[in-house]
């Protein structure tokens, strides 16, 4: 993407929207607000209008990527499977944000934008197969296969969250998640706190956060085991608002995939390295991308 042009990549989550002005690599301005997903469908598009609004200012922006919590690519319009976001199901939202700002909208699943976002910017530069994993609200897998994106036929390449873990009856998302973390977590100690605080007992010594986190580690760890065996990436990048707890559960994670699939994978898994910016720089280059150069 050249550093003249201008574009917004508004990454949209089920917790937090974050919105941000890009050129090239760099994020020039951004702004935030709070997702709401349980409000109506016109209200979060409101949010993400006055996200856009505060950004474009009098700036001439060439388009408007936005990272989707749901499964999406080039030439979606509206929002399918919202599990996180229900009142936004079979919303329009490229067709009415091109209404209301007369500029192209591009929308594309979240986790593709970040691992775009890392492909560009942060942790899987020079891989041209690579995987980015988001921990949070739920879980996000975006994939790049020879430098390019892969969505599969329709477009549920990556869309992991579903698969059954084990024989728990549970999914991979279920215990992956924010809240598969402060189940084990309930479980172990008898208290419901967020991953934050679970973090901060870890810090400080506690016993219970300790096996929480490595019961969880063991978690993604078979999640990027599974990933390593299908598609063999270079680099697994690990991003989301879990991974901030990187030091608590990757010695547990790396341990299972050395044991499963060998020592040199273990290295390849890797902490992202841009936050939230790394969805934001992703989304933003949706809008100079072509068809020609995505991985179908």
């Amino acid at each position: 993407m050249s550093k003249n042009i201008v574009n917004i990549g508004i990454d949209f989550g089920g917790t937090t929207i974050h919105g941000g002005l890009v050129a090239g690599k760099e994020i020039l301005h951004q702004a935030t607000a709070a997702t709401g997903n349980d409000r109506a469908a016109e209200a979060i598009f409101e949010t993400i209008a006055g996200i856009i609004e505060q950004l474009v200012a009098d700036v001439s922006v060439h388009g408007v990527g936005i990272g989707v919590p749901v499964p999406a690519g080039l030439g979606s319009d509206e929002i399918r499977d919202a599990v996180n976001i229900p009142s936004m199901e079979g919303y329009p939202l490229k067709t009415k944000l091109e209404e209301r700002f007369g500029i192209p909208v591009t929308l594309e699943n979240d986790a593709r934008c970040m691992v775009l976002g890392e492909y560009t910017a942060g942790a899987l530069q020079g891989c041209g197969n690579a995987v980015c994993l988001t921990l949070g609200t739920g879980l996000g897998c975006g994939i790049m296969i020879g430098g390019h994106v892969y969505r599969g036929e329709t477009l549920w390449g990556g869309e992991i969250w579903n698969i059954p873990y084990g024989g728990s009856g549970m999914s991979f998302e279920e215990v992956s998640s924010i809240r598969g973390l402060k189940k084990l977590y309930r479980e172990l100690g008898g208290e419901d706190i967020e991953p934050d605080g679970i973090h901060a007992r870890f810090l400080s010594g506690e016993s219970t956060a300790r096996l929480a986190f490595e019961q969880y580690g063991k978690i993604v760890g078979s999640i990027c085991a599974t990933v390593f065996c299908l598609l063999d990436p270079a680099k697994i990048a690990i991003g989301g608002g879990l991974s901030r707890a990187w030091d608590a559960f990757a010695p547990a994670m790396k341990e299972l995939v050395g044991k499963t699939v060998g020592a040199r994978a273990e290295k390849r898994i890797v902490p992202a390295l841009l936050s939230e910016d790394a969805a934001i720089i992703g989304a933003a280059s949706l809008c100079t991308r072509t068809d020609a150069e995505e991985c179908e």
